[in-house]
């Protein structure tokens, strides 16, 4: 009867010593999000592609906006997803200009295709 005694206390004991050791150690933080991965996770809607077409054309001054869309998500004062085509405005306003890569396409057959195979298999036809 009393070995289980001092076994109950040797083992909460030594639980109280993990669960001391566990808070100093803390729990493991979250590694910081990148200003590039913050306002990525903003964008939609082709968000992504316009933002890797301008680090193309302007890698310095796109990481400033970047950096400057992430402080505003950060403090609040950007709360919205952003589109692809909100973004490519805000490029072209501040002088940036680039392209884009754009196709049009329509259903064929069921199936996905480029207006240009689409009208050349017309005329073929």
């Amino acid at each position: 009867m009393e070995e289980d005694a001092d076994l109950k206390l040797l083992e909460r004991r030594k639980l109280e010593a993990m669960k001391r050791r566990l808070k100093a150690a803390g729990s493991p933080a979250a590694p910081e999000r990148t200003d590039r991965q913050i306002v990525e996770g903003m964008l939609y809607d082709r968000g992504d592609e316009v933002l890797e077409a301008a680090y193309s054309f302007y890698p310095k001054e796109t990481e400033g906006v970047v950096r400057e869309l992430a402080t505003m998500i950060r403090q609040g004062r950007l709360k919205d997803k952003v589109a692809g085509g909100e973004l490519f405005s805000l490029f072209r306003q501040l002088g940036l200009r680039f392209r884009l890569s754009t196709s049009i396409k329509v259903m064929d057959r069921g199936k996905l295709v480029d207006i240009s195979e689409k009208l050349g298999r017309k005329e073929s036809d």
